[in-house]
């Protein structure tokens, strides 16, 4: 295992481009250096942000984005609004988002041509694919995804094509680690160019991984602690299969900034990731051999290209302790189970509507507007096969209260 150590700098006028991968601890590390963004100035590093989505809003505009179909000025010359941040410091920065490793090589060469004259490091953070497959799984069906588990690892195995492979495709977009370094790291020495290995699960302190990353840009995590709160909730194993039910009704009416303001953030964190008692998503048994083999292929690229490694490469192959029984197949949710988180869903989505319309009316009673009845008209206009649904709940509650009335 190589020591986290503090690396001596060649350049004070150095730039960490944290590329990825999703799913290793990314939003964690984001969160931490974004609470700390004034302890970070007071040492000497940069962290750059001109609003609370610059990092990411920068890695759209480099690679030519939009944003559900819609540019927008947030996101044209975002990328040179955080050059030109870096550009301005007299010393070490900081730009780290993961939508940063599915760049192509004309989009890597044009962020070394906007970096020039700077010292370019490439970091990575990783973690062994018995943690990410079903990650990912997970986050897949918070983007709307219809897969079961087991049709998602049938497609990553690329057995055939009889499942869709989109989303397969953009897991090893992601997690071709070898693949995606080769690219970002075209014309980088290979000593600039960081792995840092995520460890095992309980099998250090909660705050090593901050530990390697600090230590790998150049920072003292004594100086800088990872002491802030930190919320990025998973859903367990029931919830996740709720919700992948709840995309084959909604996917063809909800339009996608709706659904990620109210289903992936509020409904999948808020709602269904705070029930008690999560059954969490794991490999199943059946997978372990193939994901092993696959993870000691990735490995051996990494190894031969001779990057730095913070941690051990030896972390990304999974194991397992022979003698713990399976886990639950990340496809065995019940209806009973379901039926169960369905109820938190719909009490939670009635108090979240509730708490709107409250507000709705003090704005009306403000205003002297009729605003939620031109809200409703609006909603039933964007979403008419939804509307109808409603409007027959609410035809079933008038005939079921009539007979009690009487």
């Amino acid at each position: 295992m190589t020591p986290p150590t503090r690396p001596t700098p060649q350049s004070s006028r150095r730039v960490y481009l944290h590329i990825g991968a999703p799913k290793t601890g990314t939003t964690y590390l984001q969160h931490v250096m974004s609470r700390k963004r004034a302890t970070l100035r007071e040492l000497g590093v940069l962290y750059p942000e001109s609003n609370g989505k610059a990092h990411f809003l920068a890695a759209h505009d480099l690679r030519g984005l939009d944003y559900y179909g819609v540019a927008g000025p947030k996101i044209a010359g975002s990328w040179g609004k955080v050059v030109a941040d870096v550009r301005r410091w007299d010393g070490p920065s900081i730009i780290s988002h993961e939508m940063f490793s599915l760049s192509d090589a004309d989009t890597v060469r044009r962020a070394m041509r906007d970096l020039d004259g700077l010292e370019v490091h490439i970091v990575m953070t990783a973690r062994d694919l018995a943690r990410q497959i079903p990650a990912h799984w997970q986050e897949d069906v918070k983007n709307r995804g219809l897969l079961t588990f087991s049709e998602y690892t049938h497609s990553l195995k690329r057995i055939d094509d009889s499942v869709n492979p989109f989303f397969a495709d953009i897991f090893w977009q992601y997690q071709n680690l070898p693949d995606v370094l080769r690219t970002w790291a075209a014309d980088i020495p290979p000593e600039r160019v960081h792995i840092v290995t995520a460890p095992p699960r309980g099998a250090v302190g909660k705050d090593a991984l901050w530990t390697r990353f600090a230590r790998t840009v150049g920072i003292d995590p004594e100086e800088c602690p990872a002491d802030v709160p930190v919320r990025n909730p998973s859903m367990g194993l029931v919830e996740t299969n709720v919700l992948r039910r709840l995309n084959a009704e909604i996917i063809d009416e909800m339009q996608g900034p709706s659904y990620h303001n109210m289903i992936k953030h509020y409904l999948a964190v808020d709602v269904l990731a705070a029930r008690p008692d999560l059954v969490p998503l794991q490999l199943p048994v059946d997978d372990r051999d193939w994901v092993v083999q696959r993870a000691k292929g990735i490995v051996h690229e990494l190894r031969e290209a001779e990057y730095d490694v913070v941690g051990d490469l030896d972390e990304l192959i999974p194991s397992w302790d022979a003698e713990q029984a399976g886990p639950r197949h990340p496809d065995s949710a019940t209806d009973v189970e379901m039926l169960d988180a369905s109820m938190d869903a719909l009490a939670g989505v009635l108090y979240r509507l509730d708490t709107v319309r409250n507000k709705l009316k003090a704005a009306e009673a403000r205003d002297q507007l009729p605003v939620t009845k031109l809200l409703a008209k609006r909603a039933a206009r964007r979403y008419p096969r939804l509307a109808g649904k409603a409007r027959a709940v609410v035809a079933v509650g008038h005939r079921v209260r009539s007979p009690i009335r009487r």
